[in-house]
């Protein structure tokens, strides 16, 4: 719907949000900012992009706006303030939850399944570690990539029924020779979570995230009321109708998050600062590992010049080697109608958070677009961002 209005017609429907990104990218009369507006603006426009921005270097946020519509219905406009679910972004919240039974000694990273999920099928739980579900190298099949799976993501399932029923198949390779995602790894790790815990997964979420001082940032049923949550879009016959229902019990502790730019943004502050678990666990999250994945986390170096396909990658074969000058974590996450991208440079300069309710499935390269403009900046801009 947007690839053929005017300039103003995208002006009149986004509203305030389009108000916001404008404000906030023009303060200080930063040609880079701008830039990053134009940017943002230009995808919008072509239909790529409708939802929250933040790009954020070091500490500071430098840039954060929104366009296009929460609520197309109501004519209600995206905010950064805006909640969206995350989709796979969830999994860096469970994989905190997880390191943190680490820390406790509750759990053993190197252990094998069995020793936390008794009822899960032995044959499996017995070769299967908790550090290998973390890191996709287990070879537990995703049961995404069933044929059936919009008519299970609307049936609603207990955390051990969606284990049982979707995630208990024969492995597809040795557990640790082999890279491939799953989201049944991350799963099976909420029900171990809950099992060994004896709270819920949304309990376990709440205090952590209360815990990085965050608001906006939980985990809620399908017809559950939560604030300020956009409503999700598909484009069908060029047109946007609501992303089909999903009882998001199934997606539990690898998608089913909701979440904010500027709860993002602060929780990777949290993070980095060490005051979520302490520095030595932040090493920990963000370690580069032998298949380019680390806890909830894609961990890597990349060039600038392979920036674009180290973000867009799928990640369902082991990411090739790259000894480029970027040292990256990042993410991404694909529901109906929902995307998320996060990408943060390991040594505390660029942060860039994309949210979108509109099934744009462009945010990874519109996060290496914004990366590369901030990366060569005009000499101008030079003076007001960054070194």
């Amino acid at each position: 719907m947007f690839r053929s209005q005017s300039a103003a017609k995208v002006l009149k429907i986004v509203g305030a949000g389009f108000l916001a990104a404008i404000l906030c990218s023009c303060s200080g009369a930063s040609s880079s900012k701008h830039k990053i507006a134009q940017i943002l603006l230009q995808y919008h426009r072509d239909g790529r992009f409708s939802g929250s921005a933040l790009l954020g270097y070091g500490n500071t946020i430098v840039y954060e706006g929104a366009f296009g519509l929460a609520d197309e219905t109501w004519k209600i406009a995206n905010t950064p303030t805006t909640r969206f679910q995350i989709g796979s972004l969830t999994k860096q919240f469970t994989a905190a939850l997880i390191l943190e039974l680490a820390q406790q000694s509750r759990i053993d990273l190197d252990a094998t399944l069995s020793a936390y999920l008794p009822n899960y099928r032995r044959d499996v739980a017995d070769t299967v570690t908790i550090r290998q579900l973390l890191g996709h190298s287990a070879g537990v099949p995703d049961f995404v990539r069933r044929p059936d799976i919009m008519q299970i993501v609307q049936q609603p399932a207990t955390p051990k029924e969606v284990v049982s029923k979707y995630c208990s198949d024969s492995l597809e390779f040795a557990p640790g020779t082999q890279f491939k995602y799953s989201n049944c790894g991350y799963l099976i790790l909420g029900a171990l979570y809950e099992q060994v815990t004896g709270e819920i997964y949304a309990d376990g979420l709440g205090r952590l995230t209360a815990r990085a001082g965050l608001t906006d940032t939980g985990i809620g049923g399908p017809r559950a009321i939560v604030p300020r949550l956009a409503t999700a879009y598909v484009v069908e016959n060029g047109q946007p109708i609501k992303a089909p229902y999903i009882d998001w019990s199934i997606a539990f502790s690898s998608g089913g998050v909701y979440s904010t730019v500027r709860d993002l943004w602060r929780w990777r502050k949290e993070l980095v600062a060490g005051r979520v678990f302490g520095v030595g666990a932040a090493k920990e999250l963000f370690a580069i590992r032998p298949f380019g994945y680390s806890f909830g986390w894609h961990v890597g170096r990349t060039s600038q010049e392979q920036l674009r396909t180290f973000l867009t990658s799928d990640y369902d074969a082991q990411p090739t080697t790259n000894t480029g000058n970027l040292l990256l974590a990042s993410h991404s996450g694909d529901l109906p109608g929902f995307h998320s991208c996060m990408t943060m440079f390991l040594d505390n300069t660029w942060t860039v958070i994309l949210l979108d309710n509109h099934d744009s499935k462009s945010l990874p390269n519109l996060a290496a677009e914004i990366i590369n403009a901030v990366l060569t900046p005009t000499p101008e801009a030079r003076s007001t961002i960054g070194p």
